[in-house]
């Protein structure tokens, strides 16, 4: 991993979680989304290359699918 470089897992796709995931996505940050409704989704735009998870964040198995051991 380089320098200044994380692994960050949102938990919500509304408007203020997608505006993050792609604004850290752009900083060259790796970053999961998580979010019950696959709608969601949506918010995040053809052009973002993280990971979505669909389920609620403090389900132990989603929070593994999102990452949370990098």
């Amino acid at each position: 991993m380089r320098r200044g470089h994380v692994h960050i897992i949102i938990m919500g796709c509304g408007r203020v979680g997608s505006s993050l995931a792609i604004l850290l996505e752009k900083r060259g940050h790796d970053v999961s989304v998580i979010d019950i409704d696959d709608n969601s989704f949506r918010r995040l735009g053809p052009d973002f290359k993280g990971r979505t998870v669909k389920g609620v964040g403090f389900d132990r198995s989603v929070l593994e699918k999102a990452g949370i051991r990098e």
